[in-house]
């Protein structure tokens, strides 16, 4: 009759449990057929069905676990695997005071990094041309690069003043205006 078991509906087991000598409310023994294993055991999960507070527990733990990881990441300076579990934290609460501050927050630290590299990139570009000025004696352009450039590096810092000492020298050459012929010839515009 076990073998049986699996083609019979739900009113059929449980019209067979109350046959092999079980109750209506408690399950037999037997579950697809497997003896030892009953009814909603088979997959080896908790018999008895999950509690609110046991859901709820569990969501706070993914929270939490969420949470956590999002901080430590943005510790190390991960800022997108910080921004994943922090909106991951915020699935689980949705409209968490905390997990929006934290996305917030990282997405200005993004935000902060793709400016950097912005400004990282047009200084290089602006080196190149000086560059690329100075070796055609293209005093005016490398002038006008350079100032570009000092607005781009921070005020107080060493390569600021650096600068400003090169846009000195090139203010003498421009006074001089030697090569003048050669003015204009390299910067765009």
């Amino acid at each position: 009759m076990v073998r049986f078991a699996k083609f019979f509906s739900c009113s059929s087991l449980t019209l067979m449990a109350l046959v092999l000598g079980g109750s209506v409310g408690s399950p037999v023994a037997i579950a697809d057929g497997i003896p030892g294993v009953t009814l909603g055991t088979e997959t080896g999960a908790d018999p008895t069905p999950a509690d609110d507070a046991t859901v709820t527990d569990a969501a706070s733990d993914r929270y939490t676990q969420a949470m956590l990881v999002g901080y430590a990441a943005a510790e190390q300076g991960d800022y997108q695997t910080a921004l994943i579990n922090f909106r991951r934290a915020l699935a689980e609460r949705p409209g968490d005071v905390y997990a929006l501050r934290a996305i917030a927050n990282v997405e200005s630290y993004l935000a902060a990094e793709r400016r950097e590299i912005a400004r990282q990139q047009r200084l290089a570009a602006l080196q190149l041309q000086v560059e690329a000025a100075v070796a055609v004696n293209d005093w005016a352009c490398a002038a006008a690069t350079v100032d570009e450039m000092i607005t781009l590096v921070p005020a107080n810092s060493l390569e600021r003043s650096r600068l400003v000492t090169y846009r000195g020298e090139l203010s003498s050459l421009l006074d001089a205006r030697s090569d003048i012929e050669q003015w204009s010839s390299v910067c765009p515009g």
